[in-house]
């Protein structure tokens, strides 16, 4: 007997809306458990340190510090997701986010640009750097692991040659040093200052890591672009005979990642006021951590960036746990790989 191709249509539309729905089921189970890890982690310090958690003033002080750790996790976070969600990674995220924040300080003491002028500069910096290791990935098809590498080393060399072994530093008085006469210190204020919300003091990071992760999460979710993204890491193959573009979907995620690590270079060193040629090392692999943690498959095709905030609180909470315990942070980075294999094994344990 012949099937109908009405019936058969209907049946495979109706497989995957059950399909996304077991889906999305997963992911929201996913992040409550992330989320349960999180609380408990940060609940050691209340056990460990009774103290400091159940006292105010400085339970605020641990709050303060925990956002300001997570970040810079968060926003360069915001664009490894859409890049691992298409399919590919970049391992040049540390490096360029200390590039980032290191040509911002220079473009200011040395050029003497103007804040507005030298943002603008390292973002399209950010920008030139994604959209290179994009072209090579997809254009010339060098795998994204071989090409951030190589990028990654490219890039760690310039931030070493633009601290000559040293460090580089905001200037103290930008309106001395301001061509035009433009009181500037507020906008460095604007991207380094902080304010105290209920007694716990906000970096402005904090604030503009959530307005991106609002914007990068509607993109993600509500658009075609995102949609295209989903679709391009799911099936490549597909995705094309579908007409997608996954070549310039990919490249597209690439610059989103590039920029936003170039940001939060500069939010980096507006805050502190300075930064060694050093800067972001390891922090490829926080962030990757911090993706995966928050549910995004490592092979592409699914994940949130809601579910990667909770995953950059997780990373982010390790080491404010070993420093109010008075341990050495250098256990951090084996608490994260503990953490990430875990990660790893509970994903394929609720996928199957």
């Amino acid at each position: 007997m012949s099937e109908n191709p009405e019936e058969t249509g209907s049946t495979d539309r109706t497989v995957s809306r059950e399909t996304g729905s077991r889906l999305k089921g997963l992911l929201q189970r996913r992040q409550i458990g992330v989320l349960m890890g999180f609380l408990l982690l940060f609940g050691l310090i209340g056990v460990t340190q009774p103290d400091l958690f159940f006292n105010w003033g400085s339970f605020s002080g641990l709050v303060s510090r925990l956002l300001r750790q997570a970040t810079p996790y968060v926003i360069i976070g915001i664009g490894m997701t859409y890049l691992m969600i298409g399919g590919e990674f970049d391992l040049s995220v540390g490096a360029l986010y200390g590039v980032g924040g290191l040509t911002f300080a220079m473009l200011l003491t040395e050029y003497r640009l103007t804040v507005p002028a030298a943002l603008v500069a390292v973002l399209l910096i950010g920008a030139t750097v994604g959209l290179a290791n994009g072209v090579i990935v997809t254009k010339i098809g060098i795998p994204s692991l071989i090409t951030t590498i190589g990028m990654m080393s490219i890039l760690r060399g310039v931030a070493y040659m633009l601290t000559a072994g040293g460090s580089q530093q905001l200037p103290d008085g930008l309106p001395d040093i301001d061509p035009f006469g433009v009181i500037e210190l507020g906008w460095l204020d604007l991207f380094g200052g902080s304010i105290k919300v209920a007694g716990v003091e906000i970096t402005y990071q904090v604030f503009w890591m959530l307005g991106l992760l609002i914007v990068f999460g509607l993109i993600l979710q509500k658009t075609r672009f995102g949609h295209h993204v989903y679709a391009t890491g799911d099936d490549e193959s597909a995705a094309d005979r579908s007409g997608i573009d996954t070549d310039r979907v990919k490249i597209a995620t690439f610059v989103i990642t590039g920029t936003v690590t170039a940001f939060a270079g500069v939010l980096a060193i507006s805050y502190y006021g300075a930064m060694f040629g050093s800067a972001g090392r390891g922090f490829e692999l926080l962030i990757i951590a911090a993706v995966v943690i928050g549910g995004t498959n490592l092979f592409g095709g699914e994940g949130s960036i809601s579910g990667m905030f909770i995953g950059s609180l997780v990373i982010g909470v390790i080491p404010v746990l070993l420093v109010v315990n008075n341990m050495s942070v250098d256990i951090q980075e084996t608490l994260t790989g503990v953490v990430i294999i875990s990660a790893v094994m509970i994903d394929i344990f609720l996928r199957e």
